[in-house]
């Protein structure tokens, strides 16, 4: 049985992959909170029906010359558009953006979107063990 063919399944995946995402944006904005010049960036709100039906929004690299490769499809920020973060009160002399405070609460709230879609993977897993009855030996 593929559990990509049951719509809820495949759409938690899919947040698992946001979620994925997001942590490593977020790690990055930490990861540069002295270097010079850096705005924090941070993931578009993922659409849900979007995450239902299967389009991600996926953005591949433009081949300028016959000689270019194409890029693959799903591959890291190719997968999910990112954005600067808009209203950061907080710059400092040498240019950088990074507010630790509030990356923190982002990845924290980044944390509890995990922990419910996984939860919620295990809830659905459950549902259709029950569905399927005891196994037969």
């Amino acid at each position: 049985m593929d559990l990509d063919s049951i719509g809820i399944l495949k759409a938690i995946t899919r947040r698992m992959d946001w979620i994925g995402e997001r942590q490593r944006v977020l790690a990055e904005n930490v990861a540069n909170a002295d270097t010079p010049n850096y705005k924090p960036r941070d993931l578009k709100p993922a659409n849900f029906s979007e995450l239902v039906q299967g389009n991600n929004q996926r953005m591949g690299l433009k081949v300028t010359a016959a000689g270019h490769f194409p890029a693959a499809a799903g591959a890291g920020s190719a997968t999910w558009r990112t954005q600067k973060v808009e209203g950061t009160y907080e710059v400092a002399p040498n240019g950088n953006a990074v507010n630790l405070e509030e990356q923190m609460m982002r990845l924290a709230e980044n944390q509890g979107d995990h922990n419910l879609m996984t939860n919620l993977y295990r809830k659905q897993v459950g549902l259709l063990r029950k569905a399927l009855g005891p196994r037969q030996q």
